[in-house]
C-alpha cells in the first residue's frame, strides 16, 4: 500500500499495474523515463483510480489564477488529464497550466523532480497516453475500446 504525500491510500495493486504498463512502453516504444518520475507516474496513475471528482473546480484556469488547489495537486490532475483523456477540455492551457503548476511545486518543495516533470510534460503526456491506451494496439478490431 502506498501513501502519497497528502496521505490518501492507494492500493499497491493499481501502482504495480501501471508500473508494469510503464515498464512495458518502455520496453515496446523505446521511451524510458528516469527512475524516479516513472515509480512518480506509477503512484498518480493509482491514486485517481478511486477518486471520481478530481477535476478544478469550476476550470484549470480559475483554479491556476485563484490558488484555489496546491501547484502539485493542479499539476498531477493536469498530467493525468492530458495522459488518460487527451480529448478533454483546451490541451494548451492544461499543459501550461500542469507545466507552470509542477514548476512551481519543484520550486515550494524543494524537489527537483517536478521541475524535470514541468520541463518534460508533453513527454511524460506522451508516455502516458500511450501506456494507458493498450487497447488500441492489441483490439484495433473493437470500435468501443478504441474512442
Amino acid at each position: 500500500m502506498y501513501i502519497n504525500i497528502y496521505m490518501r491510500i492507494i492500493k499497491d495493486e493499481y501502482v504495480s499495474v501501471f508500473r508494469d504498463c510503464l515498464t512495458d512502453t518502455s520496453l515496446k516504444q523505446g521511451y524510458t523515463l528516469p527512475d524516479d518520475i516513472e515509480a512518480y507516474v506509477a503512484v498518480l496513475l493509482g491514486s485517481f483510480i478511486d477518486e471520481p471528482d478530481f477535476l478544478p473546480s469550476p476550470t484549470f484556469i480559475e483554479a491556476y489564477m485563484n490558488n484555489t488547489m496546491p501547484s502539485k495537486d493542479l499539476a498531477d490532475v493536469c498530467l493525468f488529464v492530458r495522459g488518460v483523456f487527451p480529448k478533454y477540455g483546451n490541451k494548451s492551457h492544461i499543459t501550461t497550466i500542469g507545466k507552470s503548476s509542477y514548476d512551481n511545486a519543484g520550486r515550494q518543495l524543494r524537489m527537483r523532480m517536478f521541475e524535470d516533470i514541468s520541463q518534460n510534460f508533453e513527454m511524460v503526456v506522451k508516455i502516458i497516453r500511450i501506456s494507458t491506451r493498450p487497447a488500441k494496439t492489441y483490439f484495433k478490431d473493437i470500435p468501443w475500446l478504441n474512442h
